[in-house]
């Protein structure tokens, strides 16, 4: 399998870093503004996006969330078939004074197309703005 893979260096406790990823009002303000997401394991999130004026909806499992350490989630429904199955993971490491977050989406079956490890660059990017400074770019 396949993997998208990247990190970032995120200025504030893990604890902030991990309620951005674990509540619905946090992926709101980095990720999917109009997302609706279930806050445990076992809920299934279900985002929107417009992508060339058309929607694209994408579901996902919520498999784990371990309290300031970890978050992955399954692709189990998407407009985009490729991305069925996939997993996401953010993982949370303190690192002198700040938090290391890697990212990965794993299990595609084929090479994923660029524009989506360059989507994540931005969304990552989006989750530092979004917990440094309460605001982020989500779509």
């Amino acid at each position: 399998m396949i993997a998208i893979k990247d990190e970032i260096r995120i200025a504030a406790p893990a604890s902030k870093v991990y309620d951005a990823l674990t509540r619905q009002a946090g992926y709101r303000g980095w990720w999917n503004a109009a997302g609706e997401v279930p806050e445990a394991v076992g809920g299934e999130a279900n985002l929107r996006f417009v992508k060339e004026g058309k929607p694209v909806n994408m579901r996902f499992r919520i498999d784990e969330m371990k309290v300031n350490d970890s978050v992955r989630w399954t692709c189990v429904g998407n407009d985009g078939p490729s991305w069925v199955g996939t997993t996401l993971s953010w993982r949370i490491k303190e690192a002198g004074g700040s938090v290391l977050v890697s990212f990965e989406h794993d299990g595609w079956k084929e090479p994923p197309p660029e524009m989506i490890a360059q989507s994540w660059k931005h969304f990552l990017g989006s989750l530092k703005a979004y917990v440094e400074t309460g605001t982020g770019q989500p779509w």
